[in-house]
């Protein structure tokens, strides 16, 4: 299956605004976080800022299976089946994310902006099973990614040009990806860290990686397209001359 160009540059898109999405989540949680303490969830749960950062990191998850899924058929179309694996992982692991995000910002702060607000919430303990549900979810993100992560990274060292330096890339944010599995039902300076800077900064150069080698990609199509074009008009050249009168 080749892709079209019309996809590569929807993936190129998408990754721009995944790029523009990781930054600003970034910003949100660090304007919420110089107001409130990171670790007061009862009064972090009414900030804008806080809740507007979950819906770019949403937002964000809905772009990035686009790419991730273009990336990985991308690599399939000439490299060996570690594309198909990680491309998957990779999904699951982006699924799982929207999962545990999704439970975080329409059930458990829903559930704590109703008490903060003195309005029954509808659960005695807004946090209890949810927690549990988004730490699965979180488990889920953090396993999956490292094995994306890594098939994805050894079919792409396996191509050429930009699409072997993002594969490369992969391989050296392996240690990342242990950090958030380390990290799953922790709260802790550390996880605070890795969550607010080292993983939306890893994401960004990720993201600028898989747009410039979508971009090459249609560069090199574009210019094979031209060549062709013209080696065609040199074996077939137009009639020359008139009418005989």
């Amino acid at each position: 299956m080749k892709l079209s160009n019309g996809i590569l540059t929807a993936a190129g898109v998408s990754c721009v605004l995944c790029v523009l999405l990781s930054l600003a989540a970034l910003g949100f949680d660090q304007f919420a976080y110089s107001k409130i303490d990171p670790y007061n969830a009862l009064t972090l749960c009414l900030d804008n800022y806080y809740t507007m950062s979950h819906w770019a990191y949403l937002l964000y998850d809905l772009f990035h299976l686009f790419v991730i899924a273009v990336f990985a058929l991308l690599l399939a179309e000439s490299v060996s089946w570690e594309a198909w694996m990680g491309g998957g992982a990779s999904i699951i692991s982006t699924l799982a994310d929207m999962g545990s995000i999704s439970v975080n910002t329409f059930i458990v702060m829903a559930g704590l902006k109703a008490m903060a607000l003195g309005k029954p919430s509808g659960l005695v303990t807004p946090e209890a099973g949810y927690e549990l549900i988004g730490t699965t979810f979180d488990f889920a993100d953090a396993s999956f990614g490292i094995v994306g992560t890594i098939f994805l990274g050894t079919a792409a060292i396996k191509a050429t040009g930009m699409s072997r330096i993002a594969g490369w890339f992969l391989l050296a944010s392996l240690p990342v990806g242990f950090l958030q599995f380390a990290e799953v039902g922790l709260r802790m300076p550390w996880t605070l860290f890795v969550d607010s800077w080292v993983t939306p900064l890893d994401e960004v150069v990720q993201q600028v990686l898989f747009g410039l080698a979508f971009w090459i990609v249609l560069r090199q199509r574009q210019e094979r397209n031209g060549t062709e074009r013209g080696s065609g008009a040199i074996r077939n050249p137009p009639l020359q001359g008139g009418v005989a009168g």
